[in-house]
């Protein structure tokens, strides 16, 4: 497994690391969440940049982003913004997501950023170039909240994902029944037998889904993300629960 290595933590070996989305609308959530997260046992911080009210204005972003950078620089920060189409709390333009990427990636305030693979192919590709000009790692992701696709699909669609030179391949679905979790697992597993060097975060969303989040180093998945206050997708469990599932989970694989 290629291990993406960002602030002292590596990701894609040993147990399964923690991430805690910050979901803050104003500045002053901001500070809030940054005072709870401090006090977590997170491994990384994720900023939900589609959740923060003046995320189109690049200026007061970057700001707040050099805030969150300053209070939190123990943590890697992964920074997202979630369109509509995927779950996401705010419209925005084609335009305006390629610029706010490629402007985060410019002023390296982040150590990962996040890239949705069916936004636009080429744009994809030129943000994962500009990121790794920056020595920033890239998520290329895929969410979908209503139904979960065939075990198959999942396989290509990861297979596809890899191949745009992604440093760790996401997909998250919402399942409709319990076979549709074990067909997300089953994928991340088939595709660790076909020799997959690329860490994958593998979820399934809501309540049918929560043992894809504890349990998943044993099938390959290489983040968890669990709430210090505010969820960001359904299914999401407190830090220090989650923590206690996944050492238990690896102290028994390494028993």
């Amino acid at each position: 497994m290629n291990v993406v290595e960002v602030k002292n933590v590596r990701i894609g070996e040993g147990m399964t690391k923690i991430c805690v989305p910050m979901v803050a609308p104003t500045e002053y959530d901001v500070d809030m969440q940054i005072r709870t997260i401090k006090k977590s046992k997170t491994d990384l911080v994720e900023f939900r940049a589609d959740c923060f009210e003046d995320c189109l204005d690049m200026d007061v972003l970057l700001k707040i982003l050099e805030k969150i950078q300053d209070e939190l620089a123990e943590f890697p920060i992964v920074f997202t913004f979630r369109t509509r189409s995927e779950g996401g709390s705010h419209d925005i333009t084609p335009d305006q997501y390629r610029e706010m990427l490629l402007r985060v990636v410019e002023n390296e305030l982040v150590d990962l950023i996040d890239v949705e693979y069916f936004y636009d192919i080429p744009f994809v590709t030129e943000v994962i170039e500009a990121a790794h000009d920056h020595g920033i790692k890239v998520v290329v992701s895929n969410h979908d909240f209503k139904t979960t696709i065939p075990m198959e699909q999942i396989v290509g669609r990861f297979k596809e994902m890899i191949d745009t030179g992604a440093d760790i391949a996401k997909i998250a679905m919402m399942p409709e029944d319990g076979s549709q979790v074990v067909d997300m697992m089953q994928a991340a597993k088939e595709l660790q037998e076909y020799g997959n060097q690329t860490p994958l975060i593998v979820i399934s969303m809501g309540e049918l889904g929560v043992s894809t989040r504890t349990t998943g180093e044993m099938y390959g998945n290489c983040i968890s993300f669990a709430t210090a206050g505010i969820p960001s997708a359904p299914g999401q469990i407190d830090v220090e629960a989650l923590r206690s599932q996944l050492e238990m989970i690896h102290n028994i694989i390494g028993s």
